[in-house]
């Protein structure tokens, strides 16, 4: 009898995974029951994308939980070259995409990357990284980002989508499993593949390497085998955007200059910034006070504006290496052992040129929008800016330069043991993820008090025309910063800002199960788990600015920027153009910017350090059952406990502070699957589940002061975790070799949601210190974004999947070597928010909107051709507009008492993809993939109603050419 470590790491079906997928060499059959009306086809061996198909459906049938996998095509040959863009194609499952487009995390059935868990090998997982946009969502601590590891690196991908007793608990959407390869799952004695691929990226216009390689080796007989796998990659990627960072009413940053003589005048009369009845400030003169001026301004002020138009380039260099090693061993007869080892190292350098209208975000006292005059201004019935042109408007150039390395290290061993109708079980793991972020810098200039700069959307769509009002391109036009005007005033902008963080995590996990057969068909199992986290967290920063005095003399401004060309050429319309921009290299050679220890721009010695220590113990009981009650009757109950004991050390304002907590769950969960038939199977199941707070949300630190972009942050160590009750129907239906009918219902009852609350607030409403912020140019009128996280109620989460999958051999001959996939998702949610943290959250302080990341309805397809030597796919998957923040910061009611600025949102999307192969002889293959061929755009929206346009970004296309060798 084969032995079987925990389901999640040794199923018998991921033991023997490559074996039916070879490209043309001999593969075994599966080990699964199959029909009667099945058993001639189970004779025929299919390899390829067909195979990979069949695999994957095979696990799904013989598993008792809703389960969907993916299943590697061949050795070393995953479907897709990244793990979330396979992961897509499967019900439930969708795909938010990060720098450069690439697949980076997932939600399944609505609920977001931070309520999924992962597992390496059957051990908990975490990739933190660097992308804290809102593209991609938050990866930190316990998230995953799925663009740190090479597809290569894995033969299976499974998505457990229901809970049972012997789960580790920590998801309220899925687990996922990832699996390196088996060494004895290999039909061969010895085995080895390689592939090497050129991607080209048309918005950057580069070519980017891709290598992999293993080898796999079987000895005594069979009972011992070693394999191992490498894979790198180095990428060359760009993101183009217009951005506006927020949408306010014209009021909220303290209006506008009024024309002269109208009532009341604003801003008042300021003798430091020489405002009076004639002048917006010194030298910048109010409008006259004539019929059009005044309709300008005043429709201005009741507008919707945008916080800070702007152009965005984003290129990324990114180098991602990954390595396995298993040693797999079956010395006697029920004795299984394994030894893995994982290796992930992922650098990136990105570099964000911005050129932003800035005037918007700042206050009077910055001589932001209260000096800023309205010469024409155009809205829509809901007050939304189509089109505005504006006077004495302050323009940044900047350059964001980030360098950060994720490093990722898993080693961990198995062993089982069958004696007679006992067996058990037992795993030991160890990992450690390491986020390094060494280089986080700002450089900025300035063009001041521009005049005739417009934005334009006019034309339709979701990017505005835009007008700067002076040649972009002159050297002459921008200044050093910041700007002293008369009395003294600066102009508030941090014009060299730099930081030092760095995250890690360490990850202990070990565990003994037993299992005892009662009687036929009767297994009690029952086992004890002890998991242990440590987080580590420290920082340094250095805010400051850049005057003509701290460079050479002589030092023009022209000799430290470099041209942003041709932007915009990714985009519809003539929307785009150039401009001058930071050198950060030539100004570096000029100022040693980048010495962190010594001088001018050295980084404060003693960094900032945050710990967070997490201790889990857990066990558990359960009972399988396997029946022939006239029909078959299989599935499981149990209860798992879990005791979580959470302790930490922060420092808040300079004092350093250790706490402590710990809380208990009982989590019990029933799944049962009944074969009506030999093709139709009905499962249910029901489970009390519970996902924790990130340990970044937790930490006992104290405030995060970002003095650039005026925002404070800080966590909240006594969050309470998400709990829900979850329960799960399906109804399948398999016919052929790859043919599957399945609807299932999913309904979850959220108990209490962590929200994260965004407020404007000044700095003198925080409570904090001024010392915080002193020599910053900010006071304590100066507003800031204030985020922090709570407890807030839940609600109902329920939805519906439906999954089709056939080959068309139905059709006849012809078409025996088509198939397709398809699969639709609708999820619904009430999930209630707080607005406000400064009052109870009931009543008029609550809002009731859709979950946070999830989409109402997502549906993907993939239509196929495969025969012996040629093989095409194309996907395309549709992903219906969801929330990314919920409320904003600039949340607010009308006249007419009606919400105004609740959410920010992301338009639904459409990706297109395509992947081809020709097997030229039975060991070589050469492969072409195309990714986001329509050139698919993310588009961002605020509130509900209005939908104002504030966030659209390109991409482009890539283009893949490989050949693969196997032997």
């Amino acid at each position: 009898m084969a032995s079987n470590f925990r389901n999640r790491a040794l199923n018998p079906s991921l033991v023997a995974l490559a074996a039916g997928l070879c490209w043309a060499a001999p593969a075994v059959a599966q080990d699964a029951p199959a029909s009667a009306d099945d058993a001639t086809e189970q004779e025929i061996v299919v390899s390829g994308f067909r195979g990979s198909l069949e695999k994957s459906l095979q696990t799904k049938r013989n598993e008792t939980g809703v389960v969907d996998s993916i299943s590697a095509e061949d050795v070393g040959k995953f479907p897709d070259s990244n793990l979330a863009e396979s992961m897509q194609r499967l019900p439930g499952v969708a795909l938010a995409r990060g720098d450069g487009g690439e697949g980076k995390t997932i939600s399944v059935r609505g609920l977001g990357a931070q309520f999924t868990r992962v597992r390496l090998n059957g051990m908990q997982g975490s990739s933190s990284t660097n992308s804290s946009d809102i593209r991609a969502g938050f990866n930190s601590s316990r998230s995953f980002d799925f663009s740190v590891f090479a597809s290569e690196l894995f033969s299976e991908l499974t998505v457990r989508k229901t809970y049972s007793a012997d789960t580790d608990e920590g998801s309220l959407g899925a687990t996922v499993d990832l699996t390196t390869p088996r060494p004895l799952g290999y039909a061969d004695d010895f085995t080895f593949a390689a592939s090497a691929q050129g991607t080209y990226d048309d918005l950057r216009e580069k070519f980017s390497p891709r290598v992999t390689g293993l080898v796999s080796k079987k000895f005594l007989d069979g009972t011992l085998g070693i394999a191992a796998s490498i894979a790198y990659t180095k990428r060359h990627t760009r993101e183009e955007a217009w951005s506006a960072v927020e949408v306010y009413r014209g009021t909220q940053q303290g209006g506008f200059c009024s024309p002269v003589g109208y009532a009341p005048q604003n801003p008042v009369n300021t003798a430091a910034i020489g405002t009076d009845a004639a002048n917006c400030a010194t030298g910048l003169p109010r409008l006259p006070n004539s019929a059009t001026n005044v309709a300008n301004y005043e429709t201005a002020r009741n507008a919707f504006i945008y916080r800070s138009p702007r152009w965005l380039r984003s290129d990324q260099d990114y180098s991602r290496l990954g390595a396995t090693v298993t040693i797999e061993a079956e010395p006697a007869e029920g004795t299984h052992f394994s030894l893995d080892g994982l290796y992930s190292w992922y650098d990136v350098t990105r570099r964000d040129y911005s050129f932003a209208a800035n005037s918007f975000a700042r206050g009077l006292n910055n001589h932001g929008q209260p000096i800023t005059t309205v010469t024409d201004i155009a809205v829509d019935p809901l007050g939304s800016t189509l089109y505005a042109k504006f006077n004495n408007i302050d323009i940044s150039n900047d350059i964001a330069l980030r360098k950060y390395t994720t490093t990722f290290r898993q080693i961990n061993a198995t062993f089982s043991q069958e004696l007679g109708k006992l067996t058990f079980d037992a795993y030991v793991g160890l990992s450690n993820s390491t986020m390094h972020n060494p280089v986080s810098t700002q450089i900025s200039f300035f063009a001041n008090d521009v005049q005739n700069f417009s934005y334009d959307f006019r034309g339709g769509g979701s990017i505005p025309t835009i007008n700067w009002g002076f040649d972009t391109t002159n050297a002459a036009n921008y200044l050093f910063a910041p700007n002293v005007t008369a009395g003294s005033v600066t102009i508030f902008r941090n014009l060299l800002n730099k930081g030092d963080n760095k995250e890690d995590t360490e990850n202990l996990t070990a565990e003994f199960n037993a299992t005892y057969a009662l009687a036929e068909g009767f297994k009690v199992r029952t086992g004890v788990q002890y998991r242990e986290g440590n987080f580590e967290r420290y920082s340094r920063s250095r805010a400051g600015n850049l005057t003509t005095g701290d460079v050479p003399a002589g030092t023009s401004l022209a000799s430290v920027m470099t041209l942003i060309d041709g932007f915009g050429s990714s985009m519809p319309g003539n929307v785009g153009g150039s401009w001058l921009a930071p050198d950060y290299d030539k100004l570096d050679a000029l100022i040693n910017f980048s010495n962190d220890a010594t001088g001018t721009y050295a980084l404060a010695p003693i960094p900032v350090r945050d710990t967070l220590s997490e201790k889990v113990t857990g066990a558990y009981g359960m009972v399988d059952f396997d029946a022939d009650i006239g029909v078959r009757l299989r599935g499981n109950i149990g209860v798992r406990y879990v005791h979580t004991n959470q302790s930490g050390r922060g420092t808040v304002v300079g004092v350093t502070r250790t706490l402590e907590r710990e809380y208990d769950d009982w989590l019990p969960s029933a799944t049962v699957a009944i074969d009506l038939t030999d093709k139709l199977i009905l499962r249910f199941a029901a489970a009390k589940v519970m996902a924790r707070p990130e340990l970044t949300q937790i930490l006992p630190a104290g405030v995060s002061i970002a003095l650039n972009t005026r925002t404070i942050s800080g966590p909240n160590f006594y969050l309470d975790p998400i709990r829900a009750k979850t329960v799960d129907a399906s109804l399948e239906y398999y016919f052929g070799r790859r043919g599957l009918i399945a609807v299932g219902g999913f309904y979850k009852d959220i108990d209490t949601y962590i929200q994260s609350l965004t407020e404007t607030k000044t700095f003198a409403a925080t409570g904090l210190p001024l010392s915080l912020i002193e020599g910053s140019g900010n006071t304590a009128a100066t507003e800031f974004t204030v985020s922090s996280r709570q407890n807030t109620p839940g609600g109902p989460l329920k939805g519906v999947e439906v999954n089709v999958q056939t080959g068309f051999d139905f059709l006849g001959d012809t078409f025996r070597n088509f198939g397709m996939l398809a699969n639709y998702t609708f999820v619904d949610s009430q999930i209630t928010y707080c607005r406000t943290s400064g009052a109870a959250c009931t009543g008029t302080n609550t809002l009731v909107r859709d979950l946070v990341n999830l989409s109402k309805h997502a549906l993907s397809g993939t239509l196929y051709y495969e025969d012996d030597k040629f093989s095409i796919r194309g996907t395309a998957t549709y992903r219906d507009k969801y929330l990314l923040t919920v409320p904003t910061s600039r949340i607010g009611t009308d006249a007419a008492g009606n919400t105004v600025n609740d959410v920010q949102g992301a338009n639904s999307t459409v990706f297109v993809d395509m992947a081809a192969s020709y097997q030229i002889t039975p060991q070589v293959q050469i492969r072409l993939e195309a990714q986001n061929i329509t050139n698919e755009s993310l588009k961002f929206y605020y509130d509900s109603v209005r939908q104002d346009p504030y966030y659209t970004s390109f991409t482009g296309r890539k283009v893949s050419l490989g050949v693969g060798f196997k032997f």
